[in-house]
């Protein structure tokens, strides 16, 4: 997955639709830093509800929410995938943190090709908002599908970076 599908893809983690001014903060009822309420109050649509300190980590770099504005604004100017798909969604949460693995689909402008990978994201919750988000993925997955050497996850498969019927590994990952 390339950074500039992640607005996409935080918008679509619940099937919502980021617009052009996600990062924009947006009135909240309730004011809670306790994860396991944060997340079904906020947590579809997280990206409304940045901390003006906000910080986000990725494979490929750093962010902030300023960022985040830019990369969403190109991102509908220059759309590599359409058709996001998250599901199979595990939360664990642990006071002000917590953190949640998913499977993902998208499906490449370009060819058509539909890859299905999964992350794991890392969050934190101060004064009420998204202060912090780490997020991790194996983006050779979909190259690999792409090229027919990595299978895909069975339907309803627990979430782990690389499928279980996977039979071969990178020279790193003996």
């Amino acid at each position: 997955m390339h950074i500039r599908n992640l607005l996409a893809l935080c918008a679509l983690v619940t099937g919502g639709t980021a617009s052009a001014t996600a990062a924009e903060t947006k009135p909240m009822e309730v004011y809670t830093n306790d994860s396991a309420e944060w997340i079904p109050l906020y947590g579809e649509t997280w990206w409304d509800y940045y901390h003006p300190d906000w910080e986000g980590a990725f494979p490929g770099g750093r962010s902030n929410r300023f960022h985040e504005q830019y990369v969403q604004a190109q991102w509908f100017k220059n759309q590599i995938t359409k058709d996001w798909k998250i599901f199979n969604k595990s939360y664990v949460f642990d006071g002000e943190w917590f953190a949640v693995e998913w499977h993902y689909q998208a499906t490449y402008l370009s060819d058509n090709f539909t890859e299905w990978e999964t992350t794991l994201g890392i969050g934190r919750i101060v004064d009420g908002k998204m202060i912090l988000w780490t997020e991790y993925f194996d983006d050779s997955v979909g190259k690999l599908q792409k090229l027919a050497l990595m299978p895909f996850p069975e339907e309803g498969e627990t979430v782990f970076p690389w499928p279980a019927k996977a039979r071969i590994s990178l020279p790193y990952r003996p």
